[in-house]
């Protein structure tokens, strides 16, 4: 599993096991940030960017890998920024952060 493909990637964790953190790049004002999610095993990531005063769930499977994405179009977007990843044990997870134009979900 690595982390999913993103058009402009700021930063990428992955893959990885349990609890992590990890720091993405600054963007230029206006752009949206994206947060693409790969993980495998049964459980629920805690995913949460501080900077944003952002905090969502990840529901993964027991069968292929699930991906999904999240944008975010808010004020500070463009500040460089940490994600930590709150794991349950058994799940394997990859996180990709990407700048865009706008804050739809991104195809994962």
């Amino acid at each position: 599993m690595t982390p999913p493909q993103l058009g402009s990637t700021a930063g990428a964790h992955g893959p990885a096991r349990g609890n992590a953190a990890f720091r993405y790049a600054a963007g230029a004002r206006g752009e949206a940030l994206t947060v693409a999610v790969s993980c495998q095993g049964d459980g629920t990531l805690r995913i949460r960017i501080p900077v944003l005063g952002a905090v969502f769930p990840v529901e993964c499977g027991t069968g292929e890998s699930d991906a999904t994405g999240a944008g975010f179009d808010l004020p500070a977007a463009h500040l460089a920024g940490t994600v930590h990843v709150t794991a349950p044990p058994g799940v394997t997870w990859a996180v990709a952060v990407g700048r865009g134009e706008s804050a739809e979900t991104p195809p994962v």
